[in-house]
């Protein structure tokens, strides 16, 4: 079996996405996140947030497609950690919103830790997001330099 190619795996990740979101469209419209921001809630329906991730995959395999075709080889770590950091939060979502605690005296440490958590999933994603940009840019440059 050969090997896939970067591209390819945000591709299929993409296609991933948008199956999630039509699925989410038809069977759970109902489905929605809510966000709550101080005394504002804010609610996105599931739908329109796999959309946009998918669109966003998709684009970062553009992006590794069209440097792989100036034959520019990719720093692998760096792809794998872009790739872990932005399929963590899908996964950490679930869970955390599974073990949601109300604040109170008696369970303050793991109100506290959950906070931190969500605190840490949008910022493991756009590390991921910050290290696919160094990888294309370190990458190009390595082989400019040879």
């Amino acid at each position: 079996m050969g090997k896939v190619s970067y591209h390819l795996r945000l591709w299929m990740l993409s296609l991933v996405f948008f199956s999630l979101g039509i699925y989410f469209y038809f069977f759970s419209w109902d489905s929605v996140l809510d966000i709550n921001v101080h005394d504002t809630y804010y609610v996105i329906a599931y739908t329109y947030v796999f959309q946009w991730f998918g669109l966003w995959f998709a684009l970062c395999g553009l992006g590794y497609w069209l440097v792989s075709n100036f034959k520019v080889k990719m720093i692998r770590w760096m792809h794998w950690m872009h790739l872990g950091l932005s399929i963590l939060p899908f996964v950490l979502m679930p869970i955390i919103g599974h073990y949601q605690v109300e604040p109170n005296i008696y369970y303050l440490g793991n109100y506290m830790f959950i906070l931190l958590l969500w605190i840490m999933i949008p910022f493991s994603f756009i590390l991921g997001q910050l290290l696919y940009f160094l990888n294309i840019l370190i990458s190009t440059i390595k082989n400019i330099r040879n």
